[in-house]
Parts: structure tokens; C-alpha cells; sequence
């Protein structure tokens, strides 16, 4: 009899890790299996069956032996993917462990290093399989047992109490590390998504084809941020230089797209797909000679002309990829066709509406666009571009999408007000 709760990830190193790091997530991918394991003990067996209690002591080893090395080992689980410290395991296929693990508020798994007793490792796993058992109710706030704590992913990180023995002044010095390791696990996954983005770029100019898997890892990373933000101002990156934008750009708006797209109620699946299209609108641009990309006076009639050759040669790269990335291609061909189908390029045979997910990134696109120093030109002010976004709406940009856009912006203003 087979139960889903086993099936848990199992860690495939790349050439590039070295052999300490393959080790480290070995171990916890080994903790992680047997964690599955015992959890679905517990669905199949009644309370003092000795198959739970075996199933417990292997998962309480290969947790002594993760913590023996790794420590403390701080563990994230998001939309099915796993987190190991600051580094996304994008290799690594977290399974339904992590789903469900995920959806029943327990985001955050933390061991500050010490192996829990017996009582306590049995006590974690009563409370795990509470919140994501068959009948089991969500975590909605941060439970510590000792040398434990788990829950949704940004109460931990404003956790008002701490288990540690050190008294008051160990709990503003947790409080203190929680804050940064928040901070640190938003600036570090920004900073490894951007450099891939970079790498993705330059891949898909030399070999006219996009690397998808590595474009599914930068989502992954730009999804944990924006979950690490807790619904405050999405954390949209600033340029150190113009020479960035093109990269940052790219991330800027797959960023927004996701946000808009989850305010809307889009499924989790499906907001992940938006961020793809929306990180990819501009691929097109690796088919242009880099003196145009960064020119810094107005372009020429035929430099122009060449410019807006990008969405076509998007929509090719990505159609080349085939049918599962047509959502992308669609997106990367109709984002600067005008949401009405009347004005934009390419010109439209026989004038339409653009597809929702289009008219949705293209509205991301223009405010992030607009909002960013250009080779050009200077960042415009806020109340400029919004303005400009406003004489646009139910033209170039879809009316109900921008109110539901400028809506997003001012929640997360309130919310960063309140905080």
C-alpha cells in the first residue's frame, strides 16, 4: 500500500557542486525522505503500531545526521519547491512533501542545531501531521517546540517569542537573525537570479534556443522573494547601472506579472506561468546588436525598424521550444500591441484584442519601463508614469487590468505604511 506523503525529493548534484555541498544536501534530502516516510506511517497505522515507531527512529537519525553537518538547517517550502539555507535547490524535486507541507502553513521548517530528544522529534511529527494530515488544519502562526520552530514563511521572521534557554536576551538576538536571514534570502536569490538571467541571455544568443530549466529556477527564486516580502511592495530590484536594464527589466516585470496575477486569483501553477511569459516578453532582444541596446541618443528610422523586429524574433526562440511554451511566444510576439489591437507593433493583419496574459504583462511592462533609467533617459517620476499609464487605459493598455494593477500598488503601499 503506497501512500503520497513518500514520495519526497532526492537530490541530483550538478558538475559544478563541490563534493562538502553535494554531501550537505544529500543529508537533507535523505532527512527529507524519511520525514515522508514516517509521515505516511502515521496515516496507515494506528498509534502504537511498531511500524511508526520504526519509521520515526530512521527519520530522527538521518535528522542527527544532517544536523551533524548542517546546522542549524533552516528549511522553505514553497509551491512544491524546497530551500535549503539561502540556495534554491532547483534541481532538487520536492515532491508532495513540500506541497503539501506548503499549503498547510508550514513554509518554514527550522533545527537551530542541537538533535531533539525523543519526545521532542515525536512532538514535531504529531504537529506536522495535524496540519497536513488527511484531515489535518493549516499552521496559521509560528509554533517552537525546543530547538524547533516552524510556520508560514514571514511570521517566522517576525516571531515575537523564542525556545532557546538564553533568556530575554537571546530572544532579540533571534529576532534580530530572523530579520536578517529574511533579508538575506530576498538580496541573495535576487542577486543568483539576476546573474542566471544574465547567463540565460547570452546562452540564447549563441545557441538560438532558450535554456527553459533555467528559466523555471530564476521564477522559482523571484516566487521565494516575493513570498519573503508578505505581501508588502514587491521587491523590485534597482539598477547599479543602465548596462543592467535589459536583465533587470526582465525580472522587474516577471515580478509584477506574478504579483498582479495572484491578486486576480490566478491558481499558484498559473502564476508561475505569467512570471515565465512575462520574464521572457523580451527575449527578443538577444537577436539585436548591443549598440542599439545601449545606445544613448534617440535611434534612427532604420535602428528603430530593428527594434521592432524583437517581438517577432521572441515568439520564434520561444516557439522553437515547442507547444508547452506557446503562452510565453504569444506573450514575447503581442506585448507592444496595444491591448485594443489598434496601434503597437507588429501590426496585426486584422486588428484583435491581444491575449489576457499579454494585455496583463504589457501593463507591468510600461510601469516598470517607464519607472527605470534608460540608456536614454532618466527614471520618470512615480506620478508621471502613473499618468501616463492612466491616458493610455482601454487604448494601449486594458482598462480593468491597469485599475486592478494601480489597486496592487496602492495595497502594497498601505501595508508598508502600517509596517
Amino acid at each position: 500500500m503506497s501512500d503520497t506523503w513518500s514520495k519526497t525529493p532526492h537530490r541530483s548534484m550538478s558538475a559544478e557542486s563541490s563534493s562538502s555541498g553535494a554531501q550537505h544536501h544529500a543529508l537533507v534530502a535523505e532527512f527529507l525522505t524519511a520525514l515522508g516516510q514516517a509521515l505516511a506511517s502515521m496515516s496507515l497505522y494506528g498509534a502504537g503500531h511498531p511500524s511508526r515507531g520504526i519509521s520515526r527512529t530512521r527519520a530522527h537519525e538521518r535528522l542527527a545526521a544532517a544536523l551533524a553537518i548542517v546546522y542549524p538547517l533552516r528549511l522553505t517550502f514553497l509551491d512544491g519547491d524546497i530551500i535549503v539555507g539561502l540556495q534554491a535547490l532547483h534541481e532538487l524535486r520536492a515532491g508532495d512533501l513540500a506541497q503539501r507541507l506548503g499549503a498547510a502553513g508550514v513554509q518554514r521548517l527550522e533545527f537551530d542545531g542541537a538533535v531533539p530528544t525523543d519526545a521532542v522529534m515525536t512532538a514535531l511529527l504529531d504537529t506536522l501531521y495535524a496540519a497536513a494530515g488527511p484531515h489535518g488544519t493549516p499552521v496559521t502562526q509560528m509554533v517552537a517546540l525546543p530547538g524547533i520552530r516552524l510556520g508560514p514563511v514571514a511570521l517566522l521572521s517576525d516571531a515575537s517569542e523564542d525556545n532557546s534557554p538564553t533568556g530575554a536576551s537571546g530572544v532579540g538576538r533571534q529576532e534580530n537573525e530572523e530579520s536578517a536571514f529574511m533579508n538575506a534570502l530576498v538580496t541573495a536569490g535576487l542577486q543568483e537570479e539576476l546573474d542566471t538571467m544574465t547567463w540565460i541571455a547570452s546562452s540564447t544568443a549563441a545557441r538560438g534556443r532558450v535554456p527553459i530549466g533555467d528559466v523555471e529556477a530564476v521564477i522559482r527564486g523571484l516566487s521565494l522573494s516575493m513570498q519573503a516580502e508578505h505581501d508588502t511592495l514587491i521587491p523590485l530590484i534597482s539598477l547599479k547601472s543602465v548596462d543592467e536594464y535589459t536583465t533587470v527589466h526582465a525580472c522587474n516585470v516577471s515580478m509584477l506579472a506574478m504579483g498582479l496575477a495572484e491578486s486576480l486569483g490566478f491558481a499558484s501553477r498559473d502564476v508561475r506561468a505569467v512570471g515565465t511569459a512575462a520574464l521572457l516578453h523580451d527575449i527578443g532582444k538577444v537577436k539585436l546588436p548591443e549598440s542599439i541596446l545601449r545606445k544613448t541618443g534617440a535611434l534612427t528610422d532604420s535602428e528603430r525598424a530593428l527594434m521592432c523586429t524583437h517581438p517577432v524574433e521572441g515568439a520564434k526562440l520561444l516557439g522553437a521550444r515547442g507547444e508547452g511554451h506557446a503562452l510565453a511566444a504569444i506573450v514575447a510576439y503581442e506585448h507592444h500591441v496595444w491591448a485594443n489591437g489598434e496601434g503597437g507593433y507588429p501590426t496585426f493583419q486584422f486588428p484583435r484584442r491581444t491575449h489576457y496574459v499579454s494585455r496583463l504583462v504589457q501593463v507591468c511592462d510600461v510601469y516598470d519601463a517607464l519607472s527605470t533609467e534608460r540608456p536614454y533617459r532618466a527614471a520618470w517620476p512615480r506620478a508621471r508614469t502613473l499618468h501616463y499609464m492612466r491616458l493610455q487605459a482601454g487604448r494601449e493598455l486594458d482598462y480593468d487590468l491597469l485599475l486592478a494593477f494601480f489597486d496592487l500598488l496602492d495595497r502594497a503601499e498601505r501595508r508598508q505604511a502600517a509596517g
